[in-house]
């Protein structure tokens, strides 16, 4: 696993799950898992998957910021 090539979609979500938990403490790995759970299925029919990941990221810390 390579944080900066990941294989696959699944991988690149988990290294976002990990980014994530480090930026926002506060917060638990189970409801950041949750939160991007949410937003991923908001993208099951996309036929064009490379930009998914980071869509997603965006999404959700945009969701973490306005819990705060």
């Amino acid at each position: 696993m390579s944080v900066t090539r990941p294989r696959s979609e699944y991988e690149e979500l988990v290294y976002i799950a990990d980014r994530l938990a480090h930026r926002f403490p506060a917060v638990s790995e189970d409801e950041i898992i949750g939160l991007l759970a949410d937003e991923l299925a908001d993208y099951d029919h996309a036929r064009l998957r490379a930009y998914v990941p980071v869509l997603i990221e965006g999404r959700v810390t945009r969701r973490l910021r306005a819990l705060r």
